[in-house]
């Protein structure tokens, strides 16, 4: 008994002091080895611009970088910026950006000249590591959202000759240039402009109104300068249909939708005119002549495609501005804000929009571009992100530069292409000298995989029988930046 009374009175007192121990290393702080910046933000500054501290920050522990994937506005002063990062009770946080170094720890309200990368050196709390981050501040050099054609390049037309008719079109996946140039007719094909053009020249029984020209996914139709209706389904070999109207609209489906005339009286028609329909009188603020090319789209919120167009004269030779729709059955004015032109160029594209989170969106735009009104050639652009319910006015980073010459009746085409690829034979503008203080933002590189869409606007005319034989190319700067890092 007495033995085992022993026993157990030396295990208790081993239990004591082993807990003695433990609440004694307990009682200790332990001592950090970790370098990691677990947070990085910019300090909120309305006098510099709105929702600094919402800008997102990459960090990149591996290779010790710090850095904003979308970059802050052009124009943001960033001399003045002051940020706030964590860490996990380091010793040491020395800052050295380009005219200082201080350590963050005793002064975190310092602003900071960040023209260039900043380095950043933690400091373990033990002291034993230390960690140098790069701090870098994306600022846009160029307006991420403007439409930019200076130095992207513009060429000629192609084929020679002086040109005094042309109309462009997207058909099949292929460019399809038609133009007249001395006393020919020609047909240039192309997978995009920048390409070597097949030049035909066409054997034609008729006098072709190239403006006049549309395509459907099928077929070509076109109207000579008497209205007579002629297709093709290659550009070479054109039909008489025997068919006559006043003015061809645009495809919906493998309808063309067409103008007829009886008397002063204007009526919507088709070709092929579908059994049982009857042509319809037209509103007297529909025009007649000088309308857009016409836009179609589909999504599946709509029962079938919907058609519109931009512009052009009504039957008693006005001018108008108005959008009218198609949606399937019948006509619709859907919107006249735009300012009254006729030969508006009208395509879809895209642009961008950047939340109060500096998370930035896509959206598809519609764009109205030029045109001639009673008394010059327009340079202006319209926009709508909504479907052309409702049109605003481009500002100056969406207007035509001054080295593009105000033009109507341009054809439009968008062509996906590697981004940034310069071609030889064409011509450059010169791009625009970078403000000091701004940081060249990266761009694809022509020999990657990356797809660009570029806008191309061929032709077009001061006034009504003076053609520009050039063609342009340009996107929205956005679409053109590389990735950051």
């Amino acid at each position: 008994m007495s033995k085992f009374f022993k026993y157990i009175t030396y295990i208790l007192f081993t239990l004591c002091i082993l807990t003695a121990c433990k609440k004694e290393d307990e009682g200790k702080n332990p001592v950090s080895d970790s370098v990691r910046i677990s947070a990085f933000a910019l300090k909120a500054d309305s006098t510099n611009i709105e929702n600094l501290d919402k800008v997102f920050f990459t960090i990149d522990l591996e290779k010790g970088l710090i850095y904003n994937a979308d970059s802050l506005p052009r124009g943001t002063n960033v001399t003045e910026l002051k940020f706030t990062l964590k860490t996990e009770n380091a010793s040491e946080i020395n800052i050295t950006t380009a005219d200082t170094t201080y350590n963050y720890l005793k002064n975190d309200n310092l602003p900071n000249n960040l023209f260039t990368p900043a380095n950043i050196e933690v400091v373990s709390q033990s002291g034993s590591y230390k960690k140098n981050y790069q701090l870098k501040i994306n600022v846009h050099n160029l307006n991420p959202d403007q439409l930019y054609w200076g130095g992207v390049q513009y060429s000629k037309l192609p084929g020679e000759g002086t040109l005094s008719a042309q109309h462009t079109i997207k058909y099949q996946e292929l460019v399809y240039c038609f133009m007249t140039r001395d006393d020919k007719q020609l047909l240039a094909i192309a997978t995009h402009p920048a390409d070597e053009w097949q030049i035909t020249e066409l054997a034609l029984s008729f006098s072709p109104n190239w403006q006049s020209l549309r395509a459907s996914d099928e077929i070509m139709a076109i109207l000579d300068n008497d209205n007579n209706l002629y297709t093709s389904t290659d550009g070479v070999n054109w039909e008489n249909t025997g068919k006559n109207y006043a003015a061809l609209i645009g495809c919906i489906g493998t309808e063309m939708l067409t103008l007829t005339r009886d008397g002063e009286n204007y009526y919507h028609d088709k070709y092929p005119q579908p059994e049982g329909f009857t042509p319809q009188l037209i509103s007297p603020k529909f025009p007649v002549e000088g309308f857009s090319d016409m836009v179609t789209y589909n999504s599946v919120w709509l029962s079938s495609p919907q058609g519109m167009i931009v512009g052009g004269r009504t039957a008693d030779g006005k001018l108008t501005g108005a959008l009218w729709g198609y949606d399937g059955t019948s006509w619709a004015l859907l919107n006249n804000q735009i300012s009254a032109r006729e030969g508006a160029s009208f395509f879809t594209f895209v642009t961008f929009f950047t939340d109060d989170n500096w998370v930035t969106s896509e959206l598809p735009t519609w764009f109205v571009v030029g045109g001639l009104n009673e008394n010059s050639s327009l340079r202006d652009v319209w926009v709508s992100n909504n479907y052309g319910i409702t049109w605003q006015k481009g500002d100056i980073s969406m207007t035509l530069p001054g080295y593009i010459n105000s033009r109507g009746y341009a054809s439009v085409v968008i062509c996906d292409e590697p981004a940034n690829t310069i071609y030889d034979t064409w011509q450059s503008v010169d791009v625009l000298p970078i403000p000091q203080g701004y940081r060249k933002l990266a761009t694809y590189s022509s020999t990657s995989n990356y797809l660009v869409p570029y806008i191309y606007m061929f032709g077009g005319s001061y006034s009504i029988g003076t053609i520009y034989d050039q063609v342009w190319r340009g996107t929205i700067n956005r679409l053109r930046f590389e990735p950051i890092p």
